[in-house]
């Protein structure tokens, strides 16, 4: 004769139940969230390779003169502010350059000589025209000296450096990046080896001439409400310069030998939105 369950055992059976789809349901909202992260995590490493190769090939198109001179309008300008961890200790560079890379192939500068300034801002940062919404890489761009109209060329009462918030509103490249430090090798009498990144350095106190490679390293933000590591996951780049040598001295091509350009020197311009 079959027996009928007694209420202990139906209590049981639904205690398991119970048991069983409350581990289904974590294990479901633990793998969805770690999917949602990853996916997240991702996002914001294209973001960020992007913006590394925006800068990767707004450096190769760096353009310095050939006129046998050394000037402060086209020297590359690196202002040290920290190691780049965080918005406020990042270091701010800055140089002259052809291309739509950084600007973009629909501004009307990328088919002629401008200078360029990247540095990250800080969502809430009011040291420029209009609050930054959002934390990330920016740049500002201005045209080159000898390319402004008569009028603007003419006028000695208007500050034309990167000083002059008015007239170079920061624009977004990238966002999710909180960080930004910058490092360079001064000249290729310094190199050792290929893989030597041991000469690296933080200042760059030659602001009429271009160095012989550069180290560009960014931080990510890490995916909201997880903390991977202690500091932000860095991704680094090391960009050598094709006009070194030209910059080294405005009357030698690259390679050739001699050469009577002015090799004076001059001081570094630092701070954020050095001009």
């Amino acid at each position: 004769m079959r027996r009928a369950f007694t209420m202990v055992e139906m209590l049981l059976a639904t205690v398991l139940v119970g048991v069983l789809t409350a581990l289904s349901v974590l294990t479901f909202n633990s793998v969805s969230n770690g999917w949602q992260i990853s996916a997240d995590y991702m996002d914001k490493m294209q973001r960020t390779d992007f913006a590394l190769n925006q800068l990767v090939a707004g450096l190769r198109s760096m353009y310095y003169p050939h006129d046998g001179s050394q000037t402060y309008d086209y020297g590359f300008v690196l202002a040290d502010n920290g190691d780049g961890e965080k918005p406020g200790d990042s270091d701010v560079i800055e140089w002259s350059k052809t291309g739509a890379a950084i600007v973009g192939t629909k501004n009307a500068v990328a088919d002629t000589v401008h200078r360029v300034q990247v540095m990250i801002l800080e969502e809430g940062d009011s040291d420029y025209k209009e609050p930054i919404e959002v934390t990330g890489l920016y740049a500002r761009q201005c045209p080159d000296v000898k390319l402004r109209s008569a009028e603007h060329a003419s006028n000695q009462d208007i500050d034309y450096s990167f000083a002059n918030d008015e007239l170079y509103q920061p624009v977004l490249i990238a966002d999710g990046i909180v960080g930004f430090d910058c490092k360079v090798l001064k000249s290729n009498g310094q190199v050792e080896s290929e893989s030597d990144g041991s000469k690296f350095e933080d200042v760059f106190d030659a602001s009429n001439s271009v160095p012989y490679k550069v180290q560009l390293t960014f931080r990510m933000a890490d995916p909201e409400g997880r903390s991977y590591r202690t500091n932000t996951a860095p991704l680094m780049r090391i960009v050598t310069i094709p006009i070194y040598e030209q910059a080294q001295d405005g009357a030698r091509t690259p390679g050739e030998e001699g050469g009577g350009g002015n090799r004076g020197g001059g001081g570094l311009r630092r701070g954020r939105g050095a001009g």
